[in-house]
C-alpha cells in the first residue's frame, strides 16, 4: 500500500469517478494510466495521500507474468502490467458501459497474430468488469483459451454456465454461494440426459440466473473460430452457428468480445451466419514507443535490475534492432525483457541467439503440433525467409497445388501465413505471419550461409539504427571516376577494393549508415549503373549481408525501370525484417534525388 500520513487525504474511487467519467458514463483516455501511477502523481503533484485498497507496492516477480497464460495472472499483477493495448482496451470498454439494459449488443471480434496480446486484452476487460462500478450491470465470463470439448451448441451453453459459476466465485464466493450451487445442479442435471442436451433449454437456464443477478453476461472467447468450426461437426447448413446468430440478435442478448489470428470464412464470406456481425479490431505490431514503454514498465514493476531503463536509453541502436527481429511482438517483448535483466552482450548476435534459446520450447512445440504436411509447408516458406510464390512452394515441397490449397487456407485461417501479391509471378505469394518464429526456424535450421545472412542484418540493423557517420573511402570515388569514364572494369575493381578495405576493418556493416555509400548508390541509379551495382553485390554475397542496403538500390532500380506498383509489390515480397530497414535506405537515397 502506498499511503502516508498527509495533509490532506483523497480517496482514490471517488477522484476517479468525479474527474475520469464523462457525462456519457463513459471513461476518459486518462484511464490509460494505471490506478497505481495516478496515485505517485497526485502525491507528487499534491502532496496527498491517495486511499486505495487496490494500489500495489509490493515488486512483481517474473514468475507472476503469464508469458504463455496469461489468464492465470491475478487481478493486480494484469493491471499493473497492461500498458500495450491501452486504447483498444478503452474503445471496447467504452462501446460495452453504453449499451443499454435490453439493446441488441454489439459484438467484436479482436485479430492478431500470436503474441500480439489478444488474450491479456480479454483478461484484462474481465478484471475491468468486475470493479464495482460495474458489477451492477455486467458479469464478465473468461473462457479457457481453447474449448476443445465444444462439439454443438448446447455444450457452448454449458460452458457458459461453467464460466458463470467460475466468475462468481472469482468475485465472492460466499456472497454468491447459492447462485454458484445452483449453476452446479443445474449442469448435473442437464448433462444426465439421455437424449441430446436441448440448446434452447440450456441457454434458458443460462439467462434465467444472469437475470437474477441483473447482470448482463459478456463473453469473452478466445480463438473463436475453433467455437464455429465445432458448433456444426457433421451437421449440413451450419444450423448451429445460424442459432447461435438468432439469439445473439435479441434485445438483452449477452455481449460477445471475441478474439482470433485471423478473419476467417465465418465473418467475411456472404453466405455464412455470421457475415458483417462482429465490428472487427486489428492488434498489429507495437511502435518502438510502445515497444520501450512496455518494457520500461516491467522494469518499473518487477524492480528487478534498476539499470534496466538507463542502458535501453544508452543502448537504442541495440534496441531497434531488436525490436525489428521480434516484429513489434509484445510476448516476445517480454522473454527480451528476462534477458535485459542480465544485461545486454558485448556482441548483438548473443543477444540474439540468447533469445533464440528462450522461445525454443514454445515454437518447438507448436512446430511439433502440426500435421507433417504442414510442417513441410511451413519449413519450405520459413526457410525461403522472402515471401515464396506457390510455384516455387510446389517444387520445393514436391506438392501439387491441388494438396497445397486446402492445407495453406488452414494455415491462414490458424495465424501461421500471411499472403501477398507475388512478385512477377502469378498469384499470391506466402510469408510467415510471426516473424521472429521465422528468425527462430532459419537459427535452428538453416545453413551456415543463411546463419550468416541473419547474424550479418542484425549488425548492420545495429549500424542503421546508431548516428550517420561520414567515413570517406577513396575506392569510391575511384569506382565512380571509372564509371563516368564508362570503364566498368575498373570501376568494379575500385569498387570490390571499398569493400575488401570494410571486410578487413571488421567494418562491413557500417555500409548500413554511411553518408557515401548512399550517395554511391543515389549516383549509380541516377547514371543507369544500377544493374550493374547490383550484379557486382550479388556475385560476392553482399545480396545477404547487406540484404537492406541492396533491397533499398533494387527497388529504386525496378522503380526506375518498372514503375513504383511493381517497386512496393518487390519490397512486400521481402522479409519485412528487410524492408523495413531497406525503406529507411530508400528514403536517404531520395534526398539526393529530389
Amino acid at each position: 500500500m502506498i499511503y502516508k500520513e498527509s495533509v490532506q487525504k483523497v480517496n482514490l474511487s471517488s477522484f476517479l469517478k468525479k474527474n475520469l467519467t464523462r457525462k456519457d458514463g463513459g471513461i476518459k483516455s486518462t484511464t490509460q494510466f494505471s490506478s497505481c501511477l495516478i496515485a505517485k502523481n497526485l502525491i507528487k503533484i499534491f502532496g496527498t495521500t491517495v486511499m486505495s485498497d487496490k494500489i500495489m507496492e509490493t515488486p512483481i516477480s517474473l514468475n507472476q507474468i503469464g508469458l504463455y497464460n496469461p489468464q492465470r495472472q491475478s487481478a493486480e499483477v494484469t493491471e499493473a502490467l497492461f500498458v500495450a493495448r491501452q486504447k483498444h482496451f478503452e474503445l471496447l470498454l467504452n462501446r460495452i458501459v453504453q449499451e443499454k439494459e435490453n439493446s441488441i449488443p454489439q459484438h467484436y471480434l479482436i485479430i492478431g497474430q500470436r503474441g500480439m496480446g489478444k488474450t491479456t486484452l480479454l483478461k484484462r476487460m474481465e478484471v475491468e468488469l468486475h470493479k464495482r462500478q460495474y458489477r451492477h450491470r455486467f458479469i464478465p465470463l473468461l473462457f479457457p483459451e481453447e474449448q476443445y470439448n465444444v462439439k454443438d451448441l448446447p455444450l457452448f451453453w454449458l460452458n457458459c454456465l461453467d464460466a458463470l459459476a467460475d466468475s462468481l466465485e472469482l468475485e465472492d464466493k460466499e456472497k454468491y454461494r447459492s447462485e454458484i450451487s445452483d449453476i452446479d445442479k443445474t449442469i448435473r442435471e442437464l448433462t444426465k440426459k439421455t437424449s441430446e442436451i436441448d440448446s434452447e433449454d440450456a441457454y434458458k437456464h443460462f439467462m434465467r440466473i444472469c437475470r437474477s443477478l441483473r447482470r448482463r453476461p459478456v463473453l469473452l472467447i478466445d480463438n473463436i473460430g475453433l467455437v464455429f468450426s465445432r458448433l456444426d461437426n457433421n451437421k449440413k447448413n451450419n444450423q448451429g452457428q445460424w442459432a447461435l446468430r438468432k439469439i445473439l440478435c435479441e434485445n438483452g442478448a449477452p455481449i460477445i468480445v471475441s478474439a482470433g489470428p485471423t478473419v476467417t470464412d465465418d465473418v467475411i464470406r456472404y453466405d455464412m451466419p455470421f457475415y458483417d456481425f462482429f465490428q472487427i479490431h486489428y492488434l498489429k505490431k507495437l511502435s518502438f514507443e510502445e515497444f520501450t514503454e512496455l518494457l520500461e514498465n516491467l522494469a518499473d514493476r518487477t524492480q528487478i535490475n534498476t539499470d534496466i531503463t538507463p542502458l535501453m536509453r544508452k543502448e537504442t541502436p541495440r534496441l531497434k534492432t531488436l525490436y525489428q527481429f521480434t516484429g513489434g511482438n509484445p510476448r516476445t517483448a517480454v522473454m527480451l525483457f528476462k534477458l535485459l535483466v542480465k544485461g545486454f552482450s558485448a556482441d548483438i548476435n548473443d543477444d540474439l541467439d540468447a533469445l533464440v534459446d528462450e522461445v525454443t520450447p514454445l515454437y518447438k512445440a507448436k512446430f511439433e503440433e502440426l500435421p507433417q504436411q504442414q510442417q513441410i509447408i511451413i519449413d519450405a516458406i520459413a526457410m525461403n525467409w522472402d515471401a515464396i510464390p506457390l510455384k516455387e512452394l510446389s517444387m520445393e515441397t514436391h506438392l501439387e497445388n491441388n494438396q497445397l490449397s486446402p492445407q495453406l487456407k488452414r494455415l491462414i485461417d490458424e495465424g501461421w501465413i500471411e499472403t501477398t501479391s507475388a512478385y512477377k509471378a502469378k498469384g499470391n505469394a506466402y510469408f510467415i505471419s510471426e516473424r521472429f518464429f521465422n528468425i527462430w526456424f532459419l537459427m535452428r535450421r538453416s545453413n551456415r550461409r543463411q546463419k550468416r545472412g541473419v547474424h550479418s542484418l542484425s549488425e548492420f540493423l545495429e549500424c542503421l539504427y546508431g548516428e550517420e557517420r561520414m567515413i570517406q573511402n577513396e575506392n569510391q570515388h575511384k569506382a565512380l571516376f571509372e564509371l563516368h569514364k564508362q570503364n566498368q572494369g575498373l570501376a568494379k575493381e575500385h569498387l570490390l577494393q571499398a569493400f575488401e578495405v570494410l571486410e578487413n576493418e571488421g567494418k562491413i556493416a557500417s555500409v548500413a549508415n554511411e553518408y557515401w555509400w548512399e550517395r554511391f548508390g543515389y549516383t549509380v541509379i541516377k547514371s543507369g549503373y544500377g544493374s550493374w551495382f547490383l550484379a557486382i553485390l550479388e556475385e560476392k554475397g553482399y545480396d545477404i549481408l547487406l540484404s537492406p542496403y541492396y533491397t533499398a538500390i533494387k527497388v529504386l532500380e525496378i522503380e526506375k525501370q518498372d514503375g513504383k506498383k511493381d517497386a512496393e509489390i518487390y519490397l512486400k515480397n521481402r522479409a519485412i525484417e528487410i524492408s523495413d530497414p531497406a525503406r529507411i535506405i530508400i528514403e536517404r537515397i531520395r534526398k539526393y534525388m529530389d
